[in-house]
């Protein structure tokens, strides 16, 4: 027998094997009790007992190699289609699994497997030979004949074959191992950024500047890949315990999984592994009906859980969905008021996405009793904090009666991140490129002209949208620095929780690599930073947080908020697009009408004008025409007795609908300045009863109701 150092580490390697090998036989079992039929989810289940059981014998574990032994009987005559696939049987290999994933983990822990046999493994192993239709002792009894037939993969240094290959192609590697290269890489991205930025070993040795700037970058995303994993290893978890939790809640729920092989670091894989298992928990507890209230609404009897993962601009994305009853609000309102979490007012004055939000609250719960699976308020909270402590977010869309679906976003990693540094109010900041939509210059001489107000916000158009502004030295009560800003601004458009925003900072000034590092306590209860890192310079910048940022500035929008945005585009699109002919009436007065509105510019001799009933007006055409004289332009040559043959007087022909008969009049104006486009000023930058435009930067005021104007003088004349 080898020595205790070669057996330790056979061991361990044993240890590793057969936990994957169990992991293998778990995804199997709950994917066997649907497809009963599958002889390869059968062989694959019996390799992995069978393995585990041939192995023990040389390493010198009996307990475990007892329990495997019964194990691969039972599992021998279902291969052979002597025993059937039923719940009963599902359930007690599983058992089977939990007692020598036990044993294993004893093993790992202590070096050895316990008593030699117990009480419990008397009973599961009696469990096991009754699902098989014998007795245990017969059972234990029975020749060993499949030993034979399948000989097991042995851990033994001298072998040879495939699996040897195979062996020579992977190696074990302790997490804290890859931990501590991971620090050390970061400390050589931090060496690397400050001599590329001190200029030194470019002005000296240009090539190994280059050569070093390269390995460098090829050894960071070397060891980032080390520690990547896939999701699949994690989702692997959920089959067994959506099948017991749903037996437990007297659900039947399948499972569905997409983007398996999605790569996640091993640190964050763990991170997000409790808040992934509370969500699908709250999912199949308080999301799937039961069978028959689902076929009462018209579902199938069985209900449906995904989990999905796949990248998005940077992060990972795994979202958890079901086709249950969704969230109703209402219950969630009034169970937050019940609580004491809001108050009637603050409920009745929710919007559907701050509703939604109330799930998130410590303490919260629609369950209607505490059971062993929820109620007590603890689980969707812990989901938000967890995900956030990691720098991801979480969102949740529900419709009554469809579903619901929790999203969440965490980055690739946390050690090395990709970013940009900005400059507000003197300081420098790091914005993860993960979040970084695209840049946009904002020239001083160009800002009150792209910027526009709604309300008390400033936003921006962005081609077809509108995007909320925030400046960054406003929001952190930074001083401005005039010698930065005199050329203008950048605007980095960000990207957070489904919401985009325009973050206004005074200078950029380089994409850098930057190596994360903790917050102290009295940074972190600022709430708008995500730690802090050392740049290329060897000064210090906070990395924002482009959630928390947005958050704090009040530009996240819900729903409601969004429709109104767009109400309100469409509804001044048309006056943003329109072409204006400017004119002057009252002296040093601009005034505009739509383009639309204006059929002629005529030049109108002072005596064509005519006068009734203290009216103005002229022939047209065969028309009579009302004039409408806001300006008193006509009283003012008047009074300057200009009746002489050349005296002209301008006047805008106006036309319109008016039922089957179309309605004109004219308007005398002083002179006629431009045909142009304006943009109307809202909210604040308005006056009150006028519409103001901004038409080649001097302020203008615009008639809207041009084709009331045309009704009210026909009144007048009529």
């Amino acid at each position: 027998m080898p020595d205790k150092e070669d057996v330790d580490d056979l061991t361990k390697e044993f240890i590793a094997e057969s936990q994957e090998g169990l992991d293998r036989m778990e995804r199997c079992l709950t994917e066997l009790e649907s497809r009963p039929e599958d002889g390869e989810l059968v062989g694959e289940i019996f390799r992995a007992v069978h393995t585990i059981k041939g192995t023990t014998g040389f390493l010198g574990f009996d307990r475990l190699e007892k329990l495997a032994h019964a194990g691969e009987h039972l599992l021998s005559a279902l291969r052979d289609g002597k025993v059937e696939v039923t719940s009963e049987l599902i359930s007690g290999l599983l058992r089977l699994m939990d007692g020598l994933r036990a044993i294993l983990i004893l093993i790992e822990e202590t070096g050895g497997e316990g008593a030699r046999f117990s009480d419990e493994d008397g009973e599961l192993i009696a469990e096991l030979a009754a699902l098989k239709g014998q007795t245990a002792g017969e059972e234990r009894t029975l020749p060993e004949m499949r030993q034979v037939e399948e000989p097991a993969a042995v851990l033994n240094p001298a072998s040879s074959g495939s699996a040897s290959g195979v062996s020579d192609k992977t190696l074990r590697i302790d997490v804290s191992v890859l931990n501590r290269m991971m620090n050390l890489v970061g400390e050589l991205v931090l060496t690397r950024n400050q001599m590329l930025r001190s200029g030194l070993a470019e002005a000296n040795f240009p090539e190994l500047s280059r050569r070093l700037d390269s390995v460098t970058a090829d050894l960071r995303e070397t060891v980032m890949q080390a520690r990547m994993q896939p999701v699949g290893n994690l989702f692997g978890k959920f089959p067994r315990m959506v099948r017991d939790l749903a037996r437990t809640c007297g659900r039947s729920v399948r499972v569905e999984f997409t983007g398996q092989d999605t790569g996640l670091d091993k640190s964050l894989l763990e991170a997000i592994k409790d808040p992934l298992t509370h969500a699908v928990r709250n999912a199949v507890d308080h999301g799937i009906e039961a069978p028959g209230a689902r076929m009462l609404a018209g579902k199938a009897a069985e209900g449906c859980l995904r989990l999905r993962a796949f990248h998005q601009s940077g992060s990972v994305v795994i979202e958890v969905s079901d086709d249950g009853a969704g969230i109703a609000l209402e219950r969630v309102l009034a169970k937050a008021v019940e609580r004491g979490l809001v108050t009637a007012d603050q409920a009745a004055a929710m919007s559907e996405r701050e509703a939604l939000q109330l799930i998130f609250l410590p303490g919260f719960s629609t369950a209607a009793a505490v059971t062993t699976v929820s109620g007590r308020g603890v689980g969707m909270d812990v989901v938000r904090a967890n995900v956030e402590r990691v720098g991801g977010s979480v969102e949740v869309e529900s419709r009554l009666g469809v579903g619901t679906t929790l999203r969440m976003r965490v980055p690739l990693t946390l050690a090395i991140v990709p970013s940009l540094v900005v400059r507000s109010g003197g300081q420098s900041f790091a914005l993860p490129q993960s979040a970084l939509v695209e840049l946009v210059d904002l020239p001083k001489r160009d800002i009150a002209q792209v910027v526009q107000q709604i309300g008390s916000a400033e936003v921006y158009r962005l081609r077809e949208s509108l995007l909320p502004m925030v400046w960054l030295d406003r929001l952190l009560g930074l001083e401005s620095c005039e010698a930065e800003t005199r050329q203008g601004h950048y605007m980095a458009v960000l990207e957070a929780d489904g919401c985009r925003y325009g973050l206004v900072v005074d200078d950029l000034v380089s994409p850098e690599e930057i190596v994360v590092k903790p917050l102290s306590a009295v940074l972190r209860e600022i709430g708008v930073f995500s730690g802090a890192t050392v740049l290329g310079n060897g000064t210090l910048a906070l990395i924002l947080d482009v959630g928390a940022t947005a958050a704090r500035a009040g530009v996240k929008p819900a729903e409601e908020e969004m429709v109104e945005l767009k109400r309100i585009e469409a509804a001044t699109e048309e006056v943003r697009e329109m072409s204006l002919l400017v004119f002057e009436d009252r002296l040093r007065e601009r005034t505009a009408l739509p383009l639309s509105v204006v059929e002629r510019i005529e030049s109108v001799p002072m005596r064509q004008i005519e006068y009734a009933g203290g009216r103005a007006m002229m022939q047209y055409r065969g028309e009579l025409l009302p004039l409408r004289d806001d300006g008193a332009v006509l009283v003012e040559m008047d009074a300057r007795q200009t009746e002489r043959e050349d005296a002209m007087v301008t006047v805008l022909i106006c036309g319109g609908a008016g039922g089957e008969r179309k309605l004109r009049f004219g308007m005398v104006v002083r002179k006629v300045l431009d045909v142009t486009g304006g943009r109307l000023l809202e909210g604040d930058r308005a006056l009150d009863g006028l519409d103001l435009a901004l038409v080649k930067e001097k302020v203008t005021v615009v008639q809207l109701d041009a084709e009331l104007s045309m009704t009210a003088a026909w009144r007048e004349v009529a």
